[in-house]
């Protein structure tokens, strides 16, 4: 049996970027909300490419440390 490798979410810079830019229009329950709904989609479609729940958690992590890097650094930037 082979091992599918999908890739990694947190190099995919669109997802990043769109997922992070959203983020920052919602604050609070909304935010939490579009989190949830968009990481339910990703495991959704890597469940679906045969990739196991240890390199789904992974890749989950890794997405969110990508994302929250982006909006560190976009609020790093506006403030000049």
């Amino acid at each position: 049996m082979s091992e599918i490798i999908p890739f990694p979410l947190y190099r995919r810079v669109s997802v990043v970027r769109e997922i992070a830019d959203r983020i920052e229009t919602l604050h609070g329950p909304a935010a939490n909300s579009y989190w949830r709904e968009r990481i339910a989609i990703v495991v959704s479609q890597l469940k679906k490419m045969g990739v196991d729940n240890d390199a789904i958690r992974t890749e989950v992590l890794s997405l969110q440390d990508a994302v929250q890097t982006r909006i560190r650094d976009q609020s790093m930037a506006r403030q000049g």
